[in-house]
């Protein structure tokens, strides 16, 4: 019976220590219903050292708004990950939930024009 060790050449495993199902506790779905793969999330100013590495990278790439699904993308995890992951650091308070176009809109005369426009197409 031969043992077959690793490498370092399979580029999957490379660098991952801990299986994502431990990661996410074992969980396949967010706690959050409307978290979906479009959800824009961005971080929040908070204390992060004692996240885990994969989360606290996670939180870098909120720097600034950007959906689920980036996440997943930039740091090659898995889309179901990425969202349970995202949805553990939304329930504990590191990143924030919503969408860039929250903001205050501050010339409504232009977005009347632009919406008058669109229903004349």
């Amino acid at each position: 019976m031969s043992f077959e060790t690793w490498d370092g050449d399979d580029e999957s495993a490379a660098g991952r220590f801990v299986p994502l199902y431990v990661l996410v506790n074992g969980r396949t779905a967010p706690r959050d219903s409307t978290l979906d793969l479009a959800t824009q999330v961005v971080a929040l100013s908070v204390d992060t050292r004692r996240l885990e590495p994969e989360y606290l990278e996670i939180v870098r790439q909120c720097a600034g708004w950007i959906s689920v699904a980036e996440i997943g993308a930039y740091l090659k995890l898995p889309l179901a990950i990425a969202k349970v992951m995202v949805d553990v650091l939304v329930e504990q308070g590191y990143l924030a939930v919503g969408t860039p176009a929250q903001q205050r809109i501050f010339d409504k005369s232009l977005l009347d024009q632009v919406i008058a426009g669109l229903e004349r197409l």
